[in-house]
């Protein structure tokens, strides 16, 4: 079956994941077990060097190809840390400001939930990748999902439903200032290969590990910015890594691109089979909820 064909995107000799044989299943399974340590620790597990530096070129080139065909989407929101909207993230959400917002207050004076922050980048659904895509072969690669099920401890993981959004690009562009601001995921695992990045000139993703419970007990910004300045991680990513990440459990962000693209692709498995995303969320990240017209 070509989803048993190893995917020439992967760096095989480095992460054996379909296990040919048994000193590679031994490499394998000490893998699993780092990755599994990692993401029960800290919630994150980083993979340098996944990807094979030529397939990363291929990649990044089918997503600026996809870009100036016209056919991404520009996302824009505005939202709180629990990436809930209000009145006031709705005005916002067409907002080019790269600042931060919370309704004019004072900082030390905004309550928690009602920090608004700004998020943009343009989004590649799948459904418009090609038939040939490398990218939505990896996806496809059953290896991988098996992998992802053991590493993150979930007793069934499967590929996302969704037409749109089960692997998507995403581009962060330096002329819009894209970023995405401080929050915590809804869902409890994430994975995201990092295709192109912007060194010396923001797209840096930061996260604050495990400190979802902590900040659930912080009534204002100014104290939710005091616990996270001296905890915030800021991992050293590049172009090949990938990296998986229990997003509901730790604050996060990506800062603002002032130079050039950051480019990354998000693989979405589901731990309950046929669940796909709802069409107000298709609309908000893809803008529409069915095939393009």
């Amino acid at each position: 079956a070509a989803a048993a064909r190893v995917p020439a995107v992967v760096d095989s000799d480095r992460y054996p994941l379909h296990a040919p044989d048994a000193s590679a299943a031994a490499a394998l399974g000490e893998l699993v077990a780092k990755s599994r340590r990692e993401i029960s620790a800290r919630g994150y597990s980083h993979l340098p060097g996944f990807l094979r530096p030529a397939s990363v070129a291929n990649l990044v080139e089918e997503a600026l190809r996809l870009e100036a065909a016209g056919v991404g989407f520009r996302s824009h929101e505005a939202h709180n840390l629990y990436l809930e909207e209000t009145e006031e993230a709705q005005s916002l959400a067409s907002s080019q400001s790269s600042t931060a917002s919370g309704r004019g207050d004072a900082p030390e004076s905004i309550a928690t939930r009602d920090k608004e922050f700004r998020s943009s980048k343009v989004l590649i659904a799948k459904d418009l990748l090609g038939a040939d895509s490398q990218l939505l072969e990896l996806y496809n690669w059953d290896p991988l999902r098996a992998f992802l099920q053991a590493a993150f401890a979930v007793p069934g993981l499967h590929p996302s439903a969704d037409p749109l959004g089960g692997a998507y690009y995403n581009i962060f562009d330096s002329a819009f200032q894209d970023t995405l601001g401080w929050h915590f995921d809804r869902s409890a695992l994430s994975m995201n290969l990092i295709l192109q990045t912007t060194p010396g000139a923001g797209g840096d993703f930061q996260f604050v590990p495990d400190s979802r419970e902590a900040i659930g007990q912080l009534h204002r910004w100014s104290e939710v910015e005091e616990y996270i300045n001296s905890r915030t991680d800021t991992p050293e990513l590049h172009p090949g890594s990938l990296y998986l990440f229990a997003g509901d459990r730790s604050l996060h962000q990506v800062s603002p691109v002032t130079r050039g693209k950051r480019i990354n692709a998000i693989f979405t498995y589901v731990e309950e089979e046929g669940s796909r995303l709802n069409e107000y969320t298709l609309r908000k990240f893809f803008g529409r909820s069915g095939p393009r017209v």
